[in-house]
């Protein structure tokens, strides 16, 4: 089956290909922990490593994805397919695929419950207070081991929210921690942006109505761990 997933991304991949010069063209599924395409190319050659959370989209998503991805190596375009934004934003995409992130984040503890602090507590405390609804679809968990300087990470596609073991202490207020957790659910509530700048200002917006932002985020600073 895995074979002909392969065999089915490389002929679209190369059907595509050809239509911009590209007469060599390679493609396979990996099983990269986060939702990526990476890509080599020369002069009518190209390799494409795609990630195997796609390992199910129809061929019209394959093949836009492909045709998007030529437009940006000729500098045509830089935004991926609308088909591969719809596909991956689909709830049946986190709730097909997000067993086997987790499985790939090999610093997670899967738990919401630390030694010293609660992530369930801290998103009670954002819903009470208005900043966030209520969403059953997201996973919370501590990380094993603390994150270098990052209080935390997000996958906004799997729905998946990690936190720095760092915090998990009672010398951490609740509003910094508080502060930390809303901080990557306002990457949720966004929405995905794979470019990274197309929700930026929508982000900002909404992490300012936390009201203890500007101490949170100096209190971080003082051990040097940043949201």
């Amino acid at each position: 089956m895995e074979f002909d997933n392969n065999e089915r991304l490389r002929n679209c991949f190369r059907d595509e290909g050809r239509k911009y010069g590209y007469d060599n063209v390679s493609a396979e599924f990996l099983d990269f922990k986060d939702m990526k395409i990476r890509w080599q190319r020369t002069y009518g050659w190209a390799d494409f490593r795609v990630s195997d959370y796609l390992r199910d989209a129809p061929d019209e998503v394959l093949r836009s994805t492909a045709r998007s991805l030529f437009r940006r190596i000729l500098g045509i375009e830089d935004r991926y397919s609308p088909e591969l934004m719809e596909w991956v934003t689909l709830p049946e995409f986190h709730q097909r695929n997000r067993e086997t992130y987790l499985d790939r984040c090999r610093n997670i503890t899967r738990t919401t419950t630390g030694r010293c602090k609660s992530l369930d507590e801290a998103y009670d405390r954002l819903i009470g207070a208005g900043l966030v609804p209520y969403d059953p679809t997201i996973t919370f968990s501590w990380s094993k081991d603390p994150y270098t300087r990052r209080a935390g990470s997000c996958s906004v596609l799997m729905r998946v929210v990690a936190i720095s073991s760092a915090l998990d202490t009672d010398d951490v207020p609740d509003f910094v921690l508080d502060y930390c957790l809303y901080h990557e659910l306002c990457h949720i509530l966004v929405g995905f942006d794979p470019m990274g700048d197309a929700h930026e200002a929508d982000f900002y917006a909404l992490e300012n109505k936390f009201p203890s932002k500007r101490e949170a985020e100096t209190w971080l600073r003082r051990i040097c761990v940043f949201a």
